[in-house]
C-alpha cells in the first residue's frame, strides 16, 4: 500500500506548558497541497481507561459531573500514567483509587488517539473481569457515584450523550462486542454501588 501524502513539520514550539496536564505548542508546516501555515497543537500525556465487567454483563461506571462541558454523565474510571508508569499496573491503580475495585485480568481493547487533528492525547483502553470492591476510593476529586450498567444499554446511552469521554464510549462499545456471544445471562438494570465508608 502506498502511503498518502504527508504535512512537512518545519519547527515547533512550546507557547504554553501546564505541567503535568498539557502543553500547547505551534509548528510551522507544509500541507500536503503545498500550503504553508502555522498550526497549533495540545499535546496530553497518555491515558488509561477500565470497563470493568461484572458476570452479569454490567459496567462499573461512574456518574459524575464535568464542569468543563457542564454535563453530568457516565464515565469509566481512568487516568493520565505517571511518568516511567506501566500502562497495565496505571489502569489498575486508577480503577482502585477512584472505585475501590479490582479485577482478575485486564485485556487491551483500544489503543487510540480521539482527536489527531488537533490534539495528541494516547488512549489505551482495558476491559476487565471480575471485578472485586477491596475498598474505598481513594482518589476524593475524582468523587462520584458507581453505577453497574448493563452494556446492552451502550447504544442508547451513547444516542443520549450519557456517556462521558472517547474512552468510555469506545470501552463500551469493545465490551459489549466481547460478551454479544454469550446470551445465557440476562443482566439486570441499573444499581447503584454501596462504597465503604473511607478508613
Amino acid at each position: 500500500m502506498i502511503d498518502p501524502p504527508r504535512t512537512i513539520v518545519h519547527r515547533e514550539w512550546t507557547v504554553y506548558e501546564g505541567k503535568p496536564w498539557l502543553t500547547v505548542t505551534r509548528s510551522q508546516i507544509t500541507t500536503p497541497d503545498g500550503l504553508d501555515r502555522t498550526h497549533h497543537a495540545i499535546r496530553l500525556n497518555t491515558v488509561t481507561t477500565v470497563i470493568a465487567v461484572d458476570e452479569h454483563h454490567r459496567a462499573l461506571l461512574m456518574r459524575r459531573h464535568r464542569w468543563i462541558v457542564d454535563s453530568i454523565g457516565l464515565e469509566s474510571p481512568g487516568g493520565i500514567l505517571d511518568p516511567c508508569e506501566d500502562p497495565l499496573s496505571g489502569a489498575r491503580r486508577e480503577l482502585l483509587e477512584e472505585t475501590g475495585f479490582e479485577v482478575d485480568r485486564l485485556t487491551l481493547v483500544a489503543d487510540l488517539e480521539p482527536m489527531p487533528g488537533l490534539v495528541q492525547t494516547r488512549h489505551l483502553i482495558y476491559v476487565g473481569s471480575d471485578p472485586c470492591q477491596i475498598a474505598a476510593p481513594t482518589d476524593a476529586e475524582e468523587s462520584a457515584q458507581l453505577l453497574w450498567v448493563p452494556l446492552g444499554e451502550t447504544a442508547d446511552l451513547l444516542s443520549k450523550g450519557q456517556l462521558l469521554g472517547t474512552g468510555t464510549a469506545v470501552g463500551m462499545l469493545a465490551a459489549a462486542a466481547l460478551v454479544a456471544g454469550d446470551s445465557g445471562t440476562q443482566s439486570p438494570g441499573q444499581q447503584f454501588v454501596t462504597v465503604p465508608e473511607p478508613n
